[in-house]
């Protein structure tokens, strides 16, 4: 852990051995001696390979939970097409708690998580969330019964919860201007590939041995995160200025201006830290614009209806032919998932993020439109059939598209906007807000559709994927190509912006 190395040591400033892109020798206040954190020495003595990828390690160590969230996400629909499970369960109305109390859990989660990440900092928070995650995929493998299997469920959804607030923000503030863009965007990636990776493990193997798995994969995840830094703005905001400057120094380049970057922050979070907060400051737009700009995004993120078009993709699938493999539409939508955010890590450093979120609200609207019109029409006396080819190439669209934007970008954006000094607090609303959605959405799309039809759940869903357009163009500015910093001092007005640059 990086933290612990930080002993220090008295040298002379002639006797320095730190390069030109590193900052000199630091004195402490109490006593004057010029100090050198051991880290920031062996920082610059690293392989030259390792120069300039610090932020590209921590986001791959960091997406390694997100991939576990991504289990949890993924886990209770190959689990629930195993018979030995399907008997512990005992009837319908638990398999559907089963999938779902993940959900509750995470509501919970998130807030806790909002405060961990003030209190312990970024790196440390996740690692506390391997710890509930880990003990709810033991309890699912050693359950004997439903409940200790719901027990599990719940602490892994408590655990997804707090890896959804916590991994992007560790990702954005330590990832460069450059690649902050698809570094963030591995998060949503990692996830996708975790539904897939549990979906296809699944196949082999039954609900049990695939717990195993899964715990695996978390208990790999809190060894590499022993290796990689604490986020230099928690430091910062914490005012342990050695330890922000080892950090940087651990994430920079060789060319990397580390005094520059470390004024920057510390310009950003120095009158922030250490004070206590009052909830009178979001009268400030500072605080307010971002805070609201992250519910907003994280309402039409869920509000979307993606978890009731996967929901419902079994009998999609079924329509056009494919109800003997239940496997199947799983495992598309998971390649799909996976794929589409491939080519959205691409692109959203290159194009930006408002033009990703527009395109993806368009095609959205469209999309779940065409599907409703489906239904509709198999409503029809005077329907034929013939236009099942409508609704999978519907489903697959709305998929694509939504993994291009509304899937990662979110994620993203809430992790820049949102000031230091409240990012926790609003963060952790925000996904708190996220997962309430989800578990309504999940639970009760049936009771949606025998009250206004299918086609008119699906419509319904359009229209927020069309509210979400004008959501967009009012009010998310382009964070592209902007310090995090930068982006801060935009809400607050300190330079003139338009609606759409930063």
């Amino acid at each position: 852990m990086s933290e612990s190395l930080l002993t220090v040591k008295s040298v002379t400033s002639a006797a320095s051995p730190l390069s030109e892109t590193q900052p000199p020798p630091a004195e402490t206040e109490e006593t004057g001696v010029t100090t050198i954190s051991p880290l920031l020495e062996d920082s610059s003595q690293r392989q030259g390979y390792l120069r300039g990828y610090g932020d590209i390690i921590v986001a791959l160590v960091t997406c390694l939970g997100a991939m576990s969230m991504g289990m949890v996400l993924g886990y209770s629909n190959p689990a629930l097409q195993d018979q030995e499970l399907i008997r512990l369960l005992g009837n319908t109305e638990r398999e559907t708690w089963f999938a779902s109390l993940v959900a509750i859990g995470a509501i919970f989660g998130g807030p806790c998580a909002g405060f961990l990440v003030e209190v312990l900092g970024r790196k440390l928070t996740l690692m506390v969330c391997t710890l509930p995650m880990g003990v709810g995929w033991f309890l699912i493998t050693c359950g004997v019964n439903f409940a200790v299997v719901y027990v599990g469920r719940i602490l892994g959804g408590f655990a997804m919860g707090m890896v959804a607030l916590t991994a992007p923000l560790y990702i954005a503030e330590t990832a460069s201007r450059a690649r902050r863009g698809v570094l963030g965007a591995g998060f949503q990636l990692f996830v996708s590939s975790g539904i897939l990776a549990v979906y296809g493990i699944g196949v082999p193997l039954g609900w049990s041995w695939l717990a195993v798995v899964c715990m695996s994969v978390c208990s790999l995840n809190i060894l590499l995160l022993v290796i990689v830094p604490e986020s230099p703005r928690w430091f910062a905001a914490q005012k342990r200025r050695l330890e922000a400057m080892d950090s940087l120094a651990w994430l920079a380049d060789e060319h990397a201006d580390i005094q520059e970057q470390y004024r920057e922050i510390e310009r950003s979070t120095g009158t922030q830290a250490k004070d206590r907060f009052s909830v009178v400051e979001f009268s400030s737009p500072a605080n307010y614009k971002p805070a609201l700009i992250s519910f907003g995004m994280m309402f039409f993120q869920q509000m979307s209806g993606i978890n009731a078009v996967i929901f419902y993709s079994s009998q999609i699938f079924a329509t056009a032919g494919y109800a003997d493999d239940p496997k199947t539409p799983t495992l598309v939508i998971g390649a799909v998932l996976v794929a589409a955010t491939v080519v959205s890590c691409v692109l959203v450093d290159r194009a930006g993020r408002r033009i990703l979120l527009l395109i993806s609200s368009v095609a959205m609207t469209i999309s779940i439109t065409a599907l409703g019109i489906h239904y509709y029409l198999t409503l029809r006396q005077d329907y034929s059939g013939g236009l099942s080819w409508l609704s999978l190439t519907s489903v697959l669209i709305y998929v694509v598209f939504f993994s291009l934007g509304w899937g990662p970008i979110p994620w993203i954006i809430i992790s820049e906007i949102v000031p230091t000094r409240v990012r926790g607090l609003v963060n952790g609303l925000a996904t708190c807000l996220a997962w309430i959605l989800l578990f309504f959405i999940t639970k009760e799309f049936e009771r949606l559709k025998f009250a206004i039809n299918d086609y008119g759940a699906f419509w319904f869903f359009g229209g927020f994927c069309l509210l979400s357009c004008f959501f967009v163009g009012f009010f998310v500015p382009e964070t592209k190509g902007r310090t995090l910093e930068e982006i801060q001092e935009h809400f607050a007005g300190i330079r003139q912006t338009d609606r759409t640059t930063l």
